[in-house]
């Protein structure tokens, strides 16, 4: 397992994550709309001891406040992988998701991002006010009935409200 450079990488589906080959201490499984979806998700699939977390639309600035947290906690720079749920194609919905993530975590510091996760912050800093739109118009929201809130990105949650995994 490699210890990258970067600080967060943002990479599509376990076999994004596998070919990555890295140790990270978090992984946030990101599915933009994981309050109505299943998580499709096997915890042995990601390496080590790894932190996992799911992070979404609506908890997204709560998911990357637990992860300064625990960067703070751990009193050491943390190796941080976003992974976007959907393996079989890039996915508009979870991109904008996982850049909402980054977003965040870059505002507290941890901003040393790979091309993938520079790209997925750019999309969701320039497409910030219409994010949600785009989501419940997105090919992943076609199938789900969504509730009004969970295109909300809701600033309120706090580190507490965060679903970990492991």
């Amino acid at each position: 397992m490699n210890r990258p450079h970067y600080q967060v990488m943002c990479t599509w589906g376990l076999s994004g994550a596998q070919r990555l080959n890295v140790n990270p201490d978090v992984v946030i499984w990101v599915n933009a709309l994981s309050q109505s979806a299943p998580l499709p998700l096997q915890l042995d699939s990601f390496p080590g001891d790894s932190k996992v977390l799911v992070g979404s639309y609506f908890d997204a600035f709560a998911v990357a406040d637990w992860v300064a947290n625990y960067q703070l906690e751990q009193q050491r720079r943390v190796i941080v992988l976003i992974v976007c749920s959907d393996a079989e194609t890039h996915n508009v919905a979870d991109e904008l998701a996982a850049g909402a993530i980054i977003e965040r975590l870059a505002q507290q510091g941890l901003d040393a991002m790979s091309p993938e996760a520079a790209v997925a912050n750019a999309a969701f800093s320039q497409l910030r006010n219409a994010a949600a739109h785009l989501i419940a118009a997105s090919e992943q929201a076609q199938n789900i009935t969504l509730r009004d809130d969970e295109l909300v990105l809701n600033e309120s949650l706090t580190s507490a409200d965060v679903r970990v995994l492991r």
